[in-house]
């Protein structure tokens, strides 16, 4: 009798850390294992900061090189056309040890693994949409979906990932405004 209920405990213990591992479930992040996005921002500093301007793009799209380089006084001064310039120094640190720390390097999100194998050692990005991984997983999109106004490019992640502000970019989520339908274009 106790070998029955043994074998019917495993069987769903199995099935469910197999359905588990196939989802973006923060309960299976809490037992230890990995989030198939990358970490949703929580930082209400960053999110002030620079989520005003853009899209808060979370910190394991890029690694800790990418975000060095990108809060260095000479990027600031020429943020993609805009000079940046923080009112507090305790700001800046704050924000760049939120950057670093959850950078894609040191993340254990699998989508933010998937961002540094793709780059070289020497490769320091200042556009998550010039990452390998992420210009490979757009390449089937064909341009005038990306260029029409209701997305504008590869960079307005959240007008086709429903879920892009929970770090969640799961090809699930995507609908792409005006495609006609709701569509995968590349698996993992």
């Amino acid at each position: 009798m106790l070998n029955k209920y043994m074998s019917i405990t495993v069987f769903f213990a199995t099935t469910f850390l197999a359905l588990q591992s196939q989802s973006d479930s923060d309960l299976w992040n809490y037992f230890g294992g990995e989030s198939r996005g990358v970490a949703a921002v929580n930082n209400v500093l960053y999110q002030e900061e620079c989520g005003a301007c853009h899209f808060s793009y979370q910190p394991g799209l890029l690694p800790t090189r990418s975000w060095n380089r990108l809060m260095s006084r000479n990027e600031l001064t020429d943020h993609f056309g805009e000079d940046i310039a923080f009112d507090d120094q305790v700001v800046f640190n704050d924000l760049m040890q939120y950057l670093t720390a959850n950078a894609a390097d040191n993340s254990s999100y699998k989508r933010s693994r998937k961002i540094i194998r793709s780059l070289g050692a020497n490769e320091v990005p200042l556009r998550v949409t010039d990452t390998p991984y992420i210009v490979r997983k757009h390449r089937k999109i064909p341009n005038k979906l990306v260029i029409q106004k209701e997305v504008g490019s590869i960079a307005n992640c959240g007008a086709c990932h429903k879920s892009a502000d929970r770090g969640s970019f799961d090809d699930d989520n995507v609908s792409i405004p005006n495609s006609g339908f709701f569509q995968s274009w590349d698996n993992d």
